[in-house]
């Protein structure tokens, strides 16, 4: 373990070295933020990284939302290096980080494990001078007060193979920050038309579109942005403005950004189930049913001929946002199957949709035929949120996966792939039913031995009742 002080590299140029004068700063921008302060613990923050004068302002509206933890925190701050090449992603080789406020620990057991993976090195190069992390620190210190830092500086890397790495470790009790700043000298008008365009993308959710944008640490935000995807929350613009706003002119500025990220549901939405649990209510029988009227309805050229209102009446859960996937099977084969990973619409509009999606937009099979559906079975599998597997090895992996009852989401190098549980009824041997999985995602098929994100769910199903 490394046992260097990373010692203040910038204080004195982009925030006070005297202890009290910057204790002083700090607060007098916390006490400036009017926004409200959510009730619930931010899962992540996007703040700048400028000097305090610029982007200090814009700052506080991310860090105003933290409240110091009873317990050291573990905290993750993705930042862009911007002195040194990077090839992927170093996480350091440090005691701690030291800043006038004293010294931060660094959670040495977490960068260990992260830098067994590929692409993650301990070089200490692209730490020495880099600012981006840094400058959070005094923050977090005045605002969160117990913490355990990961610092995880970044240059030549996606933004979806960055986000598998954090994958690896994150876990909910966690806090992650992306460093970053906008555009970067432009004039006034320009840079806020750009800033809009990387805002709007964040806004979307769109890592894609994050990457093509003007923001020094756009992989950072598109990782983040992946992240979100997965466990489904959501974002709230805190604070817009650029330097010309706060302390430079108005001819070449920098443009400032502050995010907050919540649960898009209640945690308790998260909680695992058994595959073989039924479901709660005996309405859900009938979804297979529901599923079939409206294939029914479509397949003979009369589609929305489904009576939402009926079916929400006596089947509330239906009106709650959730995932699902549709299994169409002819003959005891496969003859379609779309379904959604992650819930982000109502269940019936999500069933209804994914119904369609299986009889006549899986690529796999040609559409299916009015006259095919009465030889047809249908398959409801109403999705678990997925889950973070946490493993140290292949071996470990194999021996956390439970057959028959994971479905298993796998991701690598911005590639993913899924099998639901019921695959295992083909593929029972776990190294056959991960060679598969691998291939699925268009990776070669012993990716699962090189360490790739893992997220698990369960299902509950529904089969049609047969005769």
């Amino acid at each position: 373990m490394g046992n260097m002080v990373r010692q203040a590299a910038v204080a004195g140029s982009f925030y006070p070295k005297d202890q009290r004068a910057l204790k002083t700063m700090i607060h007098r921008f916390l006490d400036q933020v009017q926004s409200p302060r959510s009730s619930q613990p931010p899962l992540a923050l996007v703040a700048p990284h400028a000097g305090y004068v610029y982007s200090g302002l814009t700052a506080a509206y991310a860090y105003h939302h933290l409240k110091p933890a009873r317990e050291p925190q573990r905290v993750f701050i993705l930042a862009p290096s911007h002195r040194v090449y990077q090839d992927g992603v170093s996480v350091g080789h440090y005691a701690a980080y030291a800043t006038p406020l004293g010294e931060v620990p660094i959670d040495q057991e977490t960068t260990a494990r992260l830098a067994q993976l590929p692409d993650v090195t301990r070089e200490n190069a692209s730490h020495e001078k880099e600012h981006a992390v840094e400058v959070h620190l005094p923050f977090l210190q005045e605002t969160l007060m117990h913490f355990r830092l990961v610092p995880m500086v970044y240059g030549d890397i996606s933004g979806g193979h960055l986000a598998d790495i954090l994958s690896r470790v994150w876990q909910p009790q966690d806090l992650v920050i992306v460093s970053t700043d906008l555009s970067h000298y432009f004039d006034y008008d320009k840079a806020k038309l750009l800033d809009e365009k990387s805002c709007a993308a964040i806004a979307a959710g769109n890592p894609k579109g994050v990457e093509h944008c003007e923001a020094c640490g756009s992989k950072g935000i598109a990782a983040l942005l992946e992240l979100s995807r997965r466990h489904r929350w959501r974002s709230e613009l805190l604070d817009y403005r650029n330097s010309g706003d706060t302390a430079g002119s108005k001819d070449r500025v920098v443009g400032y950004a502050s995010y907050v990220f919540h649960p898009q549901f209640s945690e308790s939405s998260t909680t695992m189930t058994n595959t073989k649990q039924s479901p709660a209510t005996p309405a859900w029988e009938q979804l297979p049913q529901l599923a079939r009227s409206h294939l029914e309805g479509l397949l003979a050229g009369q589609p929305g001929t489904i009576d939402k209102n009926k079916w929400l009446q006596s089947c509330p859960e239906l009106a709650q946002t959730g995932a699902c996937f549709v299994t169409l099977t002819k003959k005891g084969r496969l003859r379609g199957c779309i379904g959604s990973l992650e819930a982000h619409r109502s269940l019936l509009d999500d069933l209804l949709d994914n119904a369609e999606g299986a009889a006549i937009r899986d690529p796999r099979f040609r559409p299916l035929l009015r006259q095919e559906l009465d030889e047809t079975n249908l398959e409801i599998s109403i999705l678990t949120p997925a889950v973070p597997l946490h493993y140290v090895s292949s071996e470990d992996l194999l021996n956390k996966l439970k057959v028959g009852e994971h479905g298993v989401i796998l991701s690598q190098a911005g590639r993913r792939a899924t099998f639901l549980p019921q695959v295992w009824e083909q593929l029972p041997d776990k190294i056959t039913f991960l060679t598969h999985l691998c291939q699925k995602a268009g990776l070669h098929g012993d990716c699962w031995r090189h360490q790739p994100a893992i997220q698990v769910y369960t299902v509950a199903k529904i089969k049609e009742a047969s005769g």
